[in-house]
């Protein structure tokens, strides 16, 4: 079997569809799958043709601010698959790009679109872009849809997707990768981390701007008394640029970045909170860290938070109807709160800090939450299970098409 993958941005690039895209290719290949992606990308220094865990990738310069570069970045994708397409089986895009859907149908190759976040790509959000009923008519141009939650589920189903095309998948986590070290190999790493034994780590993972949330956790964090304050440490891991995953620069970026710095001058967390940056190996941080904070305003199935609980952290997360509240369990996986209510929030902050056996016992029933529910192996196994009914589905109707046409042409001589 022979899939094609597609991102708007790929490894070494900072995305979480790309980081989940690419876990699931990797378990994929290790299944007989031969997988290859195709990818865009703003830097010039990135290689055309790469590889990256045995994962080949092409990647295709695209300039954002050109209409002509845009016009000619989609060109040359549509010209790839066209070209390449009696060697692809199925195209598999992350997230949902029109250009890709309307080569594939020209190719005559099936596709399927996961939906990687909420009032972004689902197709409400589609729906509500310029020219989105055009839009909307070459969404469906996709075999099947994939929603990772219930209420991007319940936004195909709003917008009118069919439903035998709507397909629930969650999200996978390489569970035998990502898994808590044993006290002794902790302590190391923490020590190696500069991290002080008596210190409380809070840990979140995701690029710096308004919808992941920071300013709100920071006001939460604010409302802890000083004793409390003094135990713990903030670590926020991801890119701080002014330039988000798509390669272009995101209005009031750079305002949010410097509103954050100047609210932890504001309320004296200097000494709390330490930006980490884009790290490319995330999970020593999780295996680090006592608390996984999850204080986003918007997403898709936080990829993030799935990995902090495979590697034993509890988790206190924004309440988002329909994504968190799928994952986590108040009070047996972590906790649930309003992130914009800084004291609630404080309260969930607390439980943890002050109870190291609930932190444990949480932490240790998180990880048997997602050995039994996101194994990347059986996610992968679910997708292999679509890809091929598709195909052969797709192969079927060919046979068909081609026994009509061949009746028809005996039944007119």
């Amino acid at each position: 079997m022979r899939i094609l993958m597609t991102h708007w941005v790929y490894l070494p690039e900072y995305s979480g569809a790309a980081l989940q895209g690419h876990r699931l290719a990797q378990e994929l290949c290790r299944s007989g799958v031969h997988v290859q992606v195709l990818t865009g990308t703003h830097d010039p220094k990135l290689a055309a043709h790469d590889e990256i865990d045995g994962i080949g990738i092409v990647r295709k310069a695209r300039e954002v601010y050109s209409t002509l570069g845009r016009i000619r970045y989609w060109c040359e994708l549509d010209q790839f698959i066209h070209t390449h397409r009696s060697r692809i089986d199925l195209i598999h895009t992350h997230g949902f790009h029109p250009r890709i859907n309307i080569a594939a149908r020209r190719a005559h190759v099936p596709v399927i679109t996961k939906i990687t976040n909420l009032s972004v790509d689902d197709p409400v959000a589609v729906l509500h872009r310029t020219g989105g009923a055009a839009k909307f008519k070459i969404f469906n141009f996709a075999d099947a849809i994939i929603a990772t939650s219930q209420v991007l589920e319940n936004s195909c189903k709003t917008s009118g997707v069919p439903r035998e095309k709507i397909i629930r998948l969650p999200n996978g986590v390489d569970h035998e990768r990502f898994k808590p070290l044993d006290a002794a190999a902790r302590e190391k790493k923490r020590a190696a981390m500069h991290v002080a034994r008596e210190k409380i780590v809070l840990l979140t993972v995701g690029t710096v701007n308004y919808n992941k949330g920071l300013d709100a956790l920071l006001r939460a964090i604010f409302q802890l008394d000083h004793a409390m304050k003094k135990r713990i440490r903030l670590w926020v891991v991801g890119p701080m640029t002014n330039r988000d995953c798509y390669g272009t620069v995101e209005a009031g970026y750079e305002h949010y970045v410097a509103q954050v710095k100047s609210m932890i001058s504001e309320y004296f967390l200097q000494d709390i909170v330490q930006f980490k940056g884009q790290q490319e190996n995330v999970m020593d941080y999780y295996q680090a860290a006592d608390i996984y904070i999850h204080p986003s305003r918007k997403e898709g199935q936080p990829n993030a938070m799935l990995e902090a609980m495979a590697c034993g952290l509890p988790v206190i997360a924004n309440l988002l109807p329909g994504i968190t509240d799928e994952i986590l369990q108040t009070g047996r996986y972590g906790y649930l709160a309003n992130v914009e209510n800084p004291r609630q929030f404080a309260a969930a902050i607390r439980v943890l800090v002050n109870n190291r056996f609930l932190r444990v016992r949480v932490g240790e029933q998180a990880r048997e939450h997602i050995m039994a529910n996101y194994s990347i192996k059986n996610v992968a196994q679910q997708y292999l299970s679509l890809y091929s009914s598709i195909i052969h589905k797709g192969v079927f109707d060919s046979l068909k098409l081609y026994r009509e046409i061949a009746k028809q042409n005996w039944q007119n001589e």
